[in-house]
């Protein structure tokens, strides 16, 4: 009766520990794509458009993990977060 609670046991502690690791792979996901997608748009500004290209496609392969996967709202909100990272959010004008 011990051994199967301490089976028990591991077994929540292995999932426990799975899902935080999966849960930061998100976030590292989606800050590299947008880092790449950011990137791309430097070289694109600079006629790189190969370079620009390259870039681009490496972050699209990354979001395209997410398009079905359950943690899709969590990885774009996260990119979206970086992707527009120092950009100047325009404000409406105050008469």
């Amino acid at each position: 009766m011990i051994n199967k609670f301490k089976s028990i046991k591991y077994i929540l502690l292995s999932l426990l520990v799975i899902t935080a690791v999966s849960c930061s792979r998100v976030g590292s996901d989606a800050k590299k794509a947008a880092k790449l997608t950011n990137k791309s748009i430097e070289k694109t500004n600079q006629m790189k458009l190969k370079n620009a290209e390259k870039l681009y496609n490496k972050s699209q392969k990354i979001q395209q993990k997410y398009e079905t996967h359950k943690k899709r709202d969590k990885f774009y909100k996260v990119y979206q977060e970086h992707r527009d990272k120092g950009k100047a959010i325009p404000r409406p004008e105050v008469e």
